[in-house]
């Protein structure tokens, strides 16, 4: 009935990232998961101050994000927006 947990993977971020993280491929809708992606992103942001740049982006958060992740977040259709040349906007 309930999830299994282990310590956190970032203690900054804490459980409730990993489970957020682990909730992404469950979600049916593809706009709904790549939103959700963002935000969880955009807490990475908000836990590793020193890793986003003046203009909000972070190259390092979306990298953690993806390592983070227990599944591939492409076949899930999110990709890292500094390898597909799209903008950064994870809040």
């Amino acid at each position: 009935m309930f999830l299994e947990q282990d310590k956190p993977k970032d203690y900054d971020c804490g459980y409730n990232l990993d489970l957020m993280i682990r909730a992404i491929p469950r979600i049916e809708d593809h706009n709904e998961r790549v939103q959700y992606a963002k935000r969880v992103v955009g807490l990475i942001k908000q836990s590793h101050p020193n890793w986003v740049e003046k203009n909000g982006q972070s190259k390092m958060a979306w990298d953690y994000f993806f390592e983070l992740a227990e599944f591939n977040p492409n076949d899930h259709g999110i990709k890292n927006p500094f390898d597909s040349g799209d903008v950064d906007d994870a809040k």
